[in-house]
């Protein structure tokens, strides 16, 4: 369905959906309302990235938006098959100059004909910081148990790529599966003067966990995408983007802030999509975390996986 928006020269192409909606326009103000009747709050959310992105993005936006979301490769031709189903008023001269721009500006670089990559420098990567305490706290367990696996970090990192940040303070332990115990009670004798968790479920977080500086243990899935930081070992953005989609500890991430959660991070930081991926097979969170990405990469829409 194909809508222009009236004393404007933009025309836009509407989902054709059953559920979908009426448009409205207010010759005094000029504004353009855009209604949505949806029994499907999943698709509302959809909607939602739907018209911002329509009215809001810039093409070196949209140009680097889709970039990242293919992992730094990508050819002309998708690009502009992905624009001409998002936002008609970009033309492919507007693509091609900005293009230029990016690859003279050292953003993107032109591996062949038609066929363009993100520069290695042109997204930084996600740089995790611990605090002293959960250094000490990491390398006394450590210490007691250097034959464990586990890896520390505080759910306070997503606050960067979300919209409404969340008043979070507790951290996270996540150990293997026979180590969860021991590690508890070990945290316990430290005398932090936190309160310490072990699998808390989803009542007892949002009870104990909100506004606190409480401590977490968590199981640690085998093969999780892990680094190094100053001698601590933390996830990388991969395991913490997969967690965010359903861990019990991270209830604020739901509805439509996941969706800013992943598309700020593809925006700005390095994210690899095969490690992504792997890591939400091992999670049982494959089709939901590649429903996320054709979302916010403005692919069809998947249906919901139960």
């Amino acid at each position: 369905m194909l809508y222009t928006i009236p004393e404007t020269q933009i025309t836009v192409r509407l989902p054709d959906r059953s559920d979908f909606c009426s448009v409205g326009y207010d010759g005094h103000t000029r504004k353009t309302s855009i209604h949505f009747f949806v029994k499907n709050l999943d698709y509302l959310t959809k909607m939602m990235y739907f018209c911002r992105d329509l009215f809001c993005m810039r093409t070196t936006d949209v140009i680097l938006k889709y970039a990242a979301l293919q992992e730094g490769t990508f050819q002309r031709k998708g690009l502009l098959r992905e624009i001409a189903g998002m936002q008609s008023t970009i033309k492919k001269r507007a693509v091609d100059l900005q293009i230029r721009r990016l690859i003279a500006s050292g953003i993107l670089i032109r591996k062949r004909r038609g066929e363009y990559q993100l520069a290695e420098n042109s997204r930084q990567e996600f740089e995790l910081n611990l605090s002293e305490t959960e250094k000490s706290i990491y390398q006394k367990l450590k210490e007691q148990f250097p034959l464990l696996d586990l890896c520390i970090w505080s759910p306070k990192v997503l606050s960067a790529f979300m919209l409404h940040v969340p008043n979070v303070g507790y951290t996270f332990v996540d150990v293997e599966k026979d180590g969860m115990e021991p590690v508890f009670h070990a945290l316990q004798s430290m005398n932090l003067g936190r309160n310490i968790l072990l699998a808390p479920t989803v009542q007892e977080c949002e009870r104990y966990l909100t506004g606190t500086d409480a401590v977490v243990v968590r199981q640690l899935i085998g093969q999780s995408p892990l680094t190094e930081v100053d001698g601590c070992v933390v996830p990388r953005i991969e395991k913490i983007l997969v967690d965010a989609v359903g861990d019990n500890e991270l209830f604020f991430t739901g509805g439509s802030e996941l969706y800013h959660i992943f598309e700020n991070a593809f925006e700005r930081v390095n994210v690899s999509k095969s490690k992504l991926l792997r890591y939400a097979s091992r999670r049982n969170r494959k089709n939901q975390v590649e429903q996320i990405i054709n979302t916010i990469d403005h692919d069809q829409p998947k249906e919901q996986i139960p």
